[in-house]
């Protein structure tokens, strides 16, 4: 019991130290303890060896302040009613949106259903922690199917057991914790170009259109750094800001990225998208800001909502047993079955509305194993159908990316051993500074290769880090590429990312069987259409041109971070030297090697228009011939936004909820 109680004691200490906004003093305080720490020499192993030790005290801390509660009244194991009035599968990012907005009508009782766990561990609000979020129990590890040599290359399977051992397959991470994605992404705050809604609305989701979007991306928002602007807004959940301190790396980046003929951009998500710019990001005061944190915490203080975790949803009940409430639905939602923690299958009736809001990979999944999609691919697997919609499952797009990682002259940069000792821990917890503050994504830009396109096709990324031997491991790097990007923990560097925003052939969900444990089959078909590597290969030539300019040769050499002595028995080889005269050869055999996912996976369940045998849901987002069944999440999209795609996903979640209240108030 003794160390219970120092344990609460020094906790207590904390949060009083916490409360009182001890941020001077700590500044003070740590500041003369890096002063003392740099008076001392230490040769690189014994650094090395203290930060080892150091790593331990900090996961001890990390392990010990994850106890503590984080809301007022926490998440349920199981249900303590029957029946609900609305059901939302999915605590994610839409997930989390829609059961707090709907939780707002005080007489509509709400169960929300999350597979992952609770989101209480601190580690979750490090901003600069969210490299280590990824093949945890919080990421559901996917992966996608081989790649047939046009992608992840070098990227070794795990999952299918026909293939497990060889290469070709691409590691997927998505958030399975409440705030989903949100609660381990980069904290990017990107809207999307104003034209991707009014592309949406031409390709039949009424309503959808940028006016509209707008709308609620201003509704959601609180905005700490843009509250003169009209494109933002100030009131809402979300906090968006700076994060509070930079890397000197981001600045010659931005800087650098506009001598290179792009031009600078205070505020990508405004009137206008294109150019170079400092990250807008979901953070707030040096923290995290998830959705799950935003929204849901509030929210689980009314009593008709009520959150569980630990559920992981088998299938939508559906009866098909004769017309529906009067409707032209055939179908109705009735329920859900869901496996709890204790493995045993439960049943909840969703009296007025079952939400799915499962991500664009496992909601088409539940619609198949519910028996909505292809008829072939239903009766493959034994399940009834109970609707044909060919569209589920089809139009996978995502945004996949690669990466180039430049050595940095300076002691500018995050380094893990930097951004993992207790110092910056310290730094962190008592006065929200230091290197943890910051969503290591810190820049980005966003351009046309081709005059001719009216959206963007290229985003840049910018990271003021080199990669480590870990974040290697979790992109599923196989040995010959982690001995080509064998880098020092030591090093100092940069990372930038040329991204493709619209990919010219789209993939596809399936299931891998009937049973509902199994993980789908996920088929994105990177970098089928000739176009895809031409943008990828502009990007790079882009990225040579801002690492020449002089705002970026103050802190960097331009020299490519590599095991220069292994590289040419590698499949790849080697780069040249200028970097420029390396053939396009080198980079689309690196790039069809190690690119992969930014996490964006979208347009599995689409809207569109009556008549479109391919849309799965109406500009309503309602599953057609399944009456009281939406689709509230990305897998919702006509297509993939223009950038990261957390904030149009709350987005479309708002205006979901307000569309449901709408529905209920009138008795549809």
């Amino acid at each position: 019991m003794a160390w219970r109680f120092n344990m609460a004691v020094a906790v207590t200490v904390v949060a009083m130290l916490v409360v009182l906004d001890v941020h001077l003093l700590m500044d003070q305080v740590l500041g003369s303890l890096a002063s003392l720490l740099g008076s001392i020499s230490l040769s690189d192993e014994n650094i090395l060896l203290l930060d080892e030790s150091l790593d331990k005290l900090t996961s001890l801390w990390f392990s010990l302040l994850a106890l503590l509660p984080s809301s007022p009244r926490g998440p349920l194991s199981l249900p303590t009613q029957k029946a609900y009035d609305v059901i939302v599968v999915g605590g994610g990012s839409s997930g989390s949106v829609v059961a707090a907005r709907l939780s707002e009508e005080e007489d509509l009782s709400v169960l929300l259903l999350e597979s992952g766990p609770r989101d209480s561990n601190l580690l979750l609000d490090v901003p600069l922690a969210c490299g280590t979020l990824q093949r945890t129990k919080r990421d559901w590890q996917g992966e996608t199917e081989q790649q047939e040599g046009h992608a992840c290359r070098s990227i070794s399977c795990t999952q299918d057991p026909t293939v497990k051992g060889k290469d070709g397959c691409c590691r997927w991470p998505m958030g399975k914790t409440l705030g989903g994605g949100s609660s381990i992404n980069y904290m990017a705050y990107v809207r999307g170009n104003p034209e991707d809604f009014n592309e949406w609305e031409r390709r039949g989701a009424t309503g959808w259109n940028y006016t509209t979007a707008l709308r609620y991306f201003k509704k959601a928002e609180n905005n700490q750094n843009l509250r003169w602007s009209s494109y933002h807004g100030v009131h809402g959940p979300l906090f968006v800001s700076d994060p509070v301190e930079r890397s000197p790396l981001t600045a010659a980046f931005v800087e650098g990225c506009a001598a290179a003929g792009l031009g600078e951009n205070p505020d990508y998500n405004g009137k206008e998208q294109e150019g170079c710019a400092h990250l807008q990001s979901t953070t707030y005061r040096g923290r995290r800001w998830s959705v799950s944190r935003a929204y849901l915490r509030p929210a689980m203080r009314r009593r008709n909502l009520e959150v569980v975790v630990g559920a992981t949803v088998l299938k939508v009940e559906i009866d098909c047993s004769g017309q529906q409430g009067g409707g032209k639905e055939k179908c109705q939602a009735k329920g859900v079955w869901f496996r709890g923690e204790d493995g045993k299958d439960v049943y909840v009736e969703g009296r007025k509305e079952i939400l799915l809001a499962a991500s664009a990979v496992h909601t088409p999944k539940l619609l198949m194993l519910s028996g909505v999609g292809e008829e072939e691919q239903l009766k493959k697997h034994g399940i009834e159908v109970k609707v044909s919609s060919p569209g589920v499952g089809k139009n996978l797009q995502d945004h996949f990316f690669y990466g180039l990682m430049f050595n940095v002259t300076s002691p500018v940069s995050y380094r893990r051993k930097d951004a993992t000792s207790t110092w910056s821990f310290l730094s962190w917890l008592l006065a929200h500074r230091g290197p943890l503050t910051s969503p290591m994504l810190e820049a980005v830009s966003f351009s046309r290769t081709r005059p001719s396109l009216t959206l963007p096709d290229l985003q840049l990324h910018m990271i003021a880090a080199a990669g480590s031997r870990s974040d290697f491991l979790n992109f599923g790097f196989n040995e010959e590429m982690l001995r080509w990007y064998d880098i020092s923990p030591l090093t100092h560097g940069l990372a930038m990312f040329p991204t493709l925003l619209h990919p010219g052939t789209t993939g596809s969900v399936s299931l891998r069987s009937a049973d509902p444990l199994d993980p789908p089959r996920v088929d994105p078909k990177y970098l089928r259409h000739p176009d895809d590597m031409a943008t990828l290969l502009e990007g790079i030539r882009l990225i040579l041109r801002i690492v020449r300019t002089a705002e970026m040769r103050e802190w960097t050499d331009g020299k490519l971070l590599y095991n220069q002595r292994d590289c040419q028995a590698s499949s790849c080889g080697c780069p040249s030297e200028p970097l420029e005269e390396t053939p396009d050869s080198f980079w689309e055999c690196q790039i069809r090697a190690v690119g992969g996912t930014v996490y964006h996976p979208a347009g599995t369940a689409r809207m569109g228009a009556d008549g479109d045998p391919l849309a799965v849901l109406d500009p309503l987002l309602r599953v057609r011939g399944v009456r009281g069944l939406r689709v509230v999440d990305a897998s919702s999209w006509p297509m993939v936004t223009s950038g990261n795609t957390n904030a149009p996903t709350i987005m479309v979640a708002e205006r979901a909820a307000d569309l449901i209240k709408e529905a209920l108030r009138k008795g549809n």
